[in-house]
């Protein structure tokens, strides 16, 4: 049982490595502000972003290391991970036709709440200027190196930290819902939030941060296209097979949720 202290140990760290990546975040947006200019800085967004996810890359990656070797975590399980790379693929579809979902769903309610109507606005303002900049920035922002640090950040440290408090299903709901928070804009942190319990879900399944990674990466892939690939055809093709995709998704992810430990009659062990 953990101590008061404990408890509020492993979540101020949680807490922090979060407020950590916002901070490097404004300090280099700062500098790149008096490097060019605001509105310089402004059209270069994904460069600049870029370049904060592979200082964040090194950063996270040996604090990461440093937390491994105190606290190992439980070893991949190589077993599992291989009955479930044939699956990835449905699975990070699926994930994506309940971003689809929510999406639809929030543009259906926005006008009576003002908050998703704004949010909404704001969510398509932003990706609007995504065709701005050299494709390769937005690639190693949002496809590669970007998920490639959430997932140290959310499914590594967040996560680590509070399965030291209780195993299960708090750590997947908490860095699930911190990864929601941490998007900031409310429509996008709903969908957020569902992608990281399910990458929470998978991980403690997995313990393979490699297939969380993979995952991510291929989700923000597929709705960030390259421009040879980005047509209304694969987009449409995208869309049809992300909503076809949502309910197996769900069953791949209910069969491999943690179950709560069963204790055998006349036993004291624990079978999972």
């Amino acid at each position: 049982m953990k101590t008061t202290k404990e408890i509020i140990k492993n979540t101020a760290l949680s807490l922090w490595a979060i407020v950590f990546y916002h901070l490097i975040s404004i300090v280099l947006f700062l500098l790149g502000g008096m490097i060019y200019s605001e509105e310089a800085a402004y059209e270069h967004y994904f460069m600049l972003d870029a370049c904060m996810c592979v200082l964040l890359l090194a950063i996270f990656g040996g604090w990461l290391r440093r937390i491994y070797r105190k606290t190992p975590p439980p070893a991949p399980d190589a077993v599992r991970v291989r009955a479930l790379y044939p699956k990835l693929l449905v699975l990070t579809l699926g994930l994506g036709g309940i971003s689809i979902l929510w999406l639809n769903f929030a543009a259906s309610i926005s006008q009576s709440v003002p908050l998703l109507e704004h949010s909404l606005v704001s969510f398509g303002e932003t990706w609007s200027t995504i065709d701005n900049e050299a494709y390769i920035w937005v690639f190693l922002s949002v496809v590669l190196v970007g998920p490639i640090v959430e997932e140290l950040l959310f499914r590594g440290l967040v996560f680590h930290y509070m399965e030291q408090i209780r195993a299960g299903w708090l750590p997947i709901l908490f860095s699930g819902i911190a990864f929601g928070i941490w998007h900031v804009e409310p429509v996008q942190a709903v969908y957020a939030a569902l992608l990281g319990i399910g990458l929470g879900i998978l991980y403690a399944h997995t313990r393979s941060l490699k297939l969380t990674i993979l995952v991510h990466v291929i989700n923000n892939l597929l709705s960030t296209l390259p421009p040879f690939l980005d047509t209304d055809l694969v987009q449409m093709v995208i869309f049809c097979l992300s909503l076809v995709m949502v309910i197996p998704a769900v069953v791949i992810l209910v069969k491999i949720r943690p179950r709560a430990p069963q204790i055998s009659e006349g036993s004291t062990d624990l079978r999972i």
